[in-house]
């Protein structure tokens, strides 16, 4: 899965969002014009770089930009430009202004003679908090041998899939769960991605605090409380145990079913009967009261019919604040 950036502030477990969030993420860059000027000789041209999203910095701040891998540096106040004479030809601009915001890269751009080119420069800010969400993966249970197109479309872009995503899965489900495609045979569909979700979309009233040494009997129960079977769950904690080790104790929340569409919309036809998701959610659960919570009941699948199965999570480790 492709990086799947994920930014939650939840109640427990909340994640900050870089403060110049204000500021809309938007292209990198803009042409806003390309026209002749008589002022400039058939052997000149010029290019005005006029730099946007800063304006909550300091006064003056200072860009570091390359033509063509000449780097040069410029101070500039709130909304300055940036004036270029070159030679007529192709040039590929990068600026960068400091660790917090994204480089702007403007590959091959071709300017002509006696012409000026004004291009707007957005400075988007990366935004802190950022998970990845891991391994979602998506059984198939029909009721007989059956072609099935699966189609996942993540919050963010698609970093990872296996096999081979190509707008869409085409395979060969049999009733074992067992699938194929060119006669390769697979347990699961896996995909990744990066992602950033709204904060106020959980209730993480609900949930947990498990020590490392209840770790696998929790799961176990939980799992089997979902409806799980026992595949299924060998393959949920021989992932998810080590994860869930790495801390004395955790905070474990579930998403479930209909609320997994913030992470992906997952769309099979045929349409299955159903279609049960479950995403594991956890923090280090250090200074987190257990009377501020509430234990999660998860409801429980029915497996009659032609069934979908997906599973996933993300640990939330950035920025916690209690």
């Amino acid at each position: 899965m492709k990086n799947l950036l994920i930014i939650f502030g939840f109640l427990f477990c909340s994640i900050a969002i870089w403060a110049h969030e204000a500021y809309p993420e938007r292209n990198s860059y803009e042409i806003i014009s390309n026209v002749a000027d008589p002022k400039l000789s058939s052997k000149k041209a010029q290019f005005v770089f006029i730099i946007n999203g800063l304006e909550n910095e300091t006064k003056s701040h200072r860009i570091v930009y390359s033509i063509n891998k000449k780097i040069d540096t410029v101070l500039l106040k709130s909304q300055g430009k940036i004036i270029e004479s070159v030679i007529p030809g192709k040039y590929d601009f990068k600026f960068y202004y400091n660790s917090q915001f994204k480089e702007i890269f403007i590959p091959k751009t071709e300017i002509k003679g006696s012409y000026r080119m004004t291009i707007a420069l957005y400075f988007n800010p990366i935004r802190s908090g950022t998970e990845m969400v891991k391994k979602p993966v998506i059984y198939l249970y029909p009721e007989v041998p059956t072609i099935v197109e699966v189609k996942v479309k993540p919050i963010g872009e698609l970093t990872f899939t296996y096999p081979l995503y190509n707008e869409s899965w085409n395979v060969l489900a049999d009733p074992s769960g067992e699938l194929s495609i060119n006669e390769k045979k697979y347990n699961y569909l896996f995909w990744e991605s990066e992602q950033q979700l709204n904060s106020d979309d959980f209730d993480m009233s609900q949930g947990s605090i498990v020590s490392k040494d209840a770790t696998i009997s929790f799961l176990e129960e939980k799992l089997t409380e979902f409806g799980m079977n026992s595949k299924e769950q060998a393959d949920f904690i021989t992932f998810w145990g080590p994860q869930l080790n790495k801390n004395s104790s955790n905070f474990i929340h579930f998403v479930l079913n209909d609320d997994a569409n913030l992470f992906a919309d997952l769309s099979i036809s045929p349409k299955p009967e159903a279609v049960y998701r479950i995403y594991l959610v956890f923090c280090d659960s250090k200074g987190i009261s257990e009377l501020s919570i509430s234990e999660q009941i998860l409801p429980k699948m029915n497996r009659s019919g032609f069934i979908a199965l997906e599973w996933g999570g993300v640990e939330i480790t950035n920025d916690i604040t209690y």
